[in-house]
């Protein structure tokens, strides 16, 4: 890449990791809170499916603001407003007219808990900024040519940001308390999302003109923009197949982000001593975590380059098989510490290894002029359908074993192979790319 390519990945890379830096240091919070406040796992499950569901309510209008307004005024306020709640969080248990209870379905909710929920789908509502507004950034600041290595340090940035977030979470409970964590965080973001705001002033933030010919009523862009006219196989039938595809594994890997630490936690229970500090089984799941989510951060990169030159669809399959493998075998078998652990390094490079075959086929199917309200409207459509994952998962989890709940979540990710193969036949998508790849390969 180039110099100012190079730049500029980093920067919208870096903006990608901080949005999940902060969203994933809820996850290994789940067995401290458990005990703290004793929410069953469903209500923990909760409180992170209204995290993603803020997130899917903001995505799809913020895909249609990214197409219209100059996208450096929203990346950064979002990823502000994520620091805020976490500031906000902490203090929720001292606020007095919290300190109520409702009934919801025969389920009595207090006051704190309604609290901490609100909280959550403000941290999930400035989330929504990201991907309808970044994938669009780098496709129109990047050339075709090294779109997937982008693409790569991307999902690679996710990943390293994810991973980092449950050490930095195990080291902090070794020293304080939760609530110190959250507001630390915090601050962190806030800081973050002032200097990307400087920063991306270097680089075309404003989203282009349609280059496409008006149609005879001067009001809409004839050929492909125009979805109604166009051959369906060009973007209804495989936007419907990847959505498919997209929501079954969100569903999975929501499952499994939010409850992997608990499950680590209460299954094998590892606990330690380093240097005078009791590493608790909660700081070592948390560790564990971590390793599974480095590792998905270099696969990305390697995935990238794939996508450079071989159909995404078929690297997506390939990860697909290997994580539903990894994930029965997770579910299935009792394992020694140094198996689990190479087990979730498995699991973090082919279940999150991924995203940047997925992300490609989906860039590769939107009209470049829409592209924002394309993964605007998929991201909302996908994360209101997952959103209750975490719930279900959890209620699973308390009525027959997280094990049996991860064996149900493989059987989800080879189902989402299914729209994907399919987006291989040309009655369902004529791929606008393959000839350029073919004559790569």
């Amino acid at each position: 890449m180039e110099t100012e390519e190079r730049r500029f990945a980093f920067v919208i890379s870096g903006a990608h990791g901080m949005d999940h830096f902060l969203k994933r240091s809820f996850p290994p919070l789940i067995p401290v809170w458990a005990a703290a406040f004793g929410f069953p796992l469903w209500q923990l499950g909760v409180l992170l499916g209204a995290q993603t569901f803020g997130s899917a309510v903001g995505q799809a209008p913020m895909g249609h603001l990214s197409d219209r307004y100059d996208r450096r005024l929203m990346l950064p306020t979002g990823i502000a407003l994520m620091g805020a709640s976490f500031a906000v969080f902490p203090v929720l248990p001292a606020m007095g007219f919290l300190g109520f209870e409702t009934s919801i379905a025969g389920t009595t909710l207090n006051g704190q808990f309604v609290g901490m929920l609100a909280v959550m789908l403000v941290v999930g509502l400035g989330s929504s900024t990201l991907h309808p507004i970044g994938y669009p950034l780098i496709s129109q600041n990047v050339p075709e040519r090294r779109k997937g290595t982008v693409l790569g340090m991307w999902g690679s940035a996710r990943s390293f940001g994810e991973g980092v977030a449950p050490a930095f979470v195990g080291v902090g409970l070794l020293l304080t308390g939760w609530e110190t964590i959250l507001v630390v965080f915090g601050v962190v973001g806030v800081l973050y999302a002032a200097y990307l705001f400087v920063t991306l002033g270097a680089f075309e933030t404003r989203p282009p003109t349609s280059s496409a010919p008006e149609s005879s009523t001067g009001t809409e862009p004839a050929g492909r923009s125009s979805i109604r006219d166009a051959d369906r196989r060009l973007f209804l039938y495989p936007i419907l197949a990847v959505f498919v595809a997209f929501v079954l594994q969100l569903v999975a890997t929501a499952g499994t982000t939010v409850f992997l630490p608990e499950f680590v936690t209460s299954e094998y229970g590892y606990s330690f001593s380093v240097g005078g500090f009791a590493v608790t089984p909660e700081s070592t799941a948390s560790f564990y975590y971590s390793v599974l989510l480095l590792t998905a951060g270099g696969v990305q990169i390697g995935t990238g380059k794939l996508i450079d030159r071989y159909d995404p669809r078929h690297v997506l399959l390939g990860f697909l098989a290997v994580g539903a493998s990894t994930l029965a075998v997770l579910s299935e078998t009792v394992l020694s510490p140094p198996v689990l652990f190479l087990v979730l390094v498995v699991l973090g490079g082919s279940l999150w290894g991924l995203n940047p075959a997925r992300d490609a086929i989906v860039s590769e199917i939107a009209p470049a002029e829409s592209e924002g309200r394309t993964f605007g409207y998929l991201w909302t459509g996908a994360l209101v359908l997952s959103s209750a994952s975490p719930a279900v998962v959890g209620w699973i989890g308390d009525a027959a074993g997280l094990r049996r709940a991860f064996l149900l979540i493989s059987g989800l990710v080879v189902l989402s192979a299914v729209p994907i193969a399919l987006l291989l036949s040309d009655s369902v998508y004529v791929d606008p790319a393959g000839t350029e790849r073919a004559d790569a390969e």
